[in-house]
């Protein structure tokens, strides 16, 4: 038997020191007149590189729209020519080209043009660098305004066009990560969530977005169940952060899933020994459930159970206390217990195979026939089973993520029952159980072994746990 335990992602923000309002994806400064800047590197001006250079003035600084939009494409013009005719080697016709270029929303064409300045006159880099950063932090609140519209698609466009102009930020990297990951593309989302985790590294003011980044990382590879890389990532986590309860749990899942028992028991002991010492009172609802879930490990079964019960007196409809708290009942033969316990988990996930088996187990033994036959025909009768993979719990939004697989349902009298579609309303809870919000999923009819995702978020500060109804 093992545990439950759920990653949960959260959304990232972009920060910037920079006071900015959100662009258009078509436009990085160009909507409205400022005020020009000469370049901050001693650039040799040669042919008619100054023309370029005035029209792009002219495209910043001028009042009327239409003229000021007129003249960067007179810039371009000018500028391009001189690449072509003789100016090609000179740092500042790319430079001014890829000015140019970012105020007309080019992005691509920018960071080709600006490379090559710096490639041409390396004094160029710091000035080069501001233009980068500045758009960047453009475009990447820009997509922060698309994500909280939930436009998933224009965001990742914004981010893509920030990491393209400047990669030496993590926050883009990081919010490309937490999108992919809640569209359930694994693979990206660990992609870009060590590409954050690597540019954070390299700079000491980043530690926060470091370790998120990593932690991050070492969770999307658990779930594509690449635990030998997870394990990898979370051994340098915990290189910088020994003692984080959660890291070092995870680091046991790792352990175990990719058979490397004797590790996960000696990390377990260790974690176990350690909490014997502590008082429960002042550890989190998180690190609480770390150290069940560590002790239930350790098969000292007893003292997860008053764990765990801790934890379901604390939120009663947090679905893994619960099912941690049944698992620890199976192990210690506690029937009683288990039933009960088996029963809350069932109005929890009504659809839950692991629910029904474990309340059917604890009414076997307790010889309670008629109960085990009602939940027994309840169960073959289920079209769908639905395991709920992610529930992620923001300041804000939180969402749950599951897996509806089709069933071989039958009857009582054990005739086969057709795929039928299936409605579920889920209900996102606050400690007490009061629901925050709510949301209708629709399930198509399954045949037995296909799969179709489930999502579901609300909007609400406060949410602490879940449930769902079959309509």
């Amino acid at each position: 038997m093992r545990l439950q335990r759920k990653a949960a992602v959260g959304l990232l923000l972009v920060t910037s020191a920079a006071p900015l309002a959100a662009q258009r994806a078509g436009r990085l400064m160009a909507d409205s007149a400022g005020k020009f800047q000469i370049a901050f590197c001693n650039l040799r001006m040669a042919g008619k590189v100054g023309d370029g250079q005035k029209a792009l003035k002219t495209g910043i600084e001028e009042k009327d729209r239409t003229k000021r939009l007129a003249a960067l494409d007179n810039a371009e013009r000018i500028l391009i020519e001189q690449i072509n005719t003789g100016q090609g080697q000179t740092a500042a016709a790319w430079y001014y080209l890829g000015r140019t270029y970012l105020l007309k929303g080019d992005v691509a064409g920018a960071d080709s043009a600006l490379a090559k300045a710096v490639e041409l006159q390396a004094d160029c880099e710091i000035d080069v660098n501001s233009y980068r950063q500045n758009a960047w932090a453009l475009l990447a609140n820009a997509g922060i305004e698309k994500l909280k519209a939930n436009d998933q698609d224009s965001a990742l466009v914004l981010f893509r066009q920030a990491s393209t102009i400047f990669a030496q930020l993590p926050h883009v990297f990081e919010n490309m990560g937490v999108i992919f990951a809640n569209a359930g593309q694994q693979d990206s989302a660990a992609f870009y969530f060590g590409k954050a985790a690597q540019v954070a590294e390299a700079d000491t003011s980043l530690v926060e977005n470091r370790n998120s980044a990593t932690l991050n990382q070492a969770m999307t590879l658990q779930r594509m169940e690449k635990h030998a890389e997870a394990i990898q990532v979370l051994q340098k986590y915990l290189g910088w952060n020994p003692k984080d309860t959660d890291a070092r749990k995870s680091l046991s899942w790792s352990y175990r899933q990719s058979g490397q028992v004797a590790k996960a028991d000696s990390l377990d002991q260790a974690m176990v020994n350690e909490f014997a010492t502590m008082n429960y009172d002042s550890l989190s609802t998180a690190d609480l459930m770390a150290v069940g879930v560590s002790m239930f490990n350790a098969k000292k079964y007893e003292e997860a159970a008053k764990v765990f019960e801790r934890l379901m007196a604390q939120n009663p409809w947090s679905r893994d206390a619960v099912y941690n708290l049944a698992n620890t009942y199976l192990a210690t033969k506690q029937w009683e217990k288990l039933a009960e316990t088996g029963k809350r988990l069932i109005e929890i996930e009504p659809l839950s195979e692991d629910a029904y088996r474990l309340t059917s187990q604890a009414l076997r033994e307790l010889k309670q026939q008629d109960l085990l036959l009602k939940v027994a025909e309840t169960f073959v009768a289920l079209p769908v089973g639905i395991d709920v993979t992610a529930f992620s719990m923001g300041q804000q939004t939180s969402r749950l993520q599951a897996t509806a697989t089709g069933r071989k349902a039958s009857d009582a009298a054990g005739k086969d029952l057709k795929p039928v579609p299936v409605q579920v309303t889920v209900e996102f809870l606050d400690e007490k159980g009061q629901v925050l919000g709510t949301q209708d999923v629709s399930i198509p009819a399954l045949e037995a072994g296909a799969t179709h995702e489930v999502k579901a978020e609300v909007r609400s500060p406060g949410v602490a746990a879940w449930r769902y109804k079959r309509k």
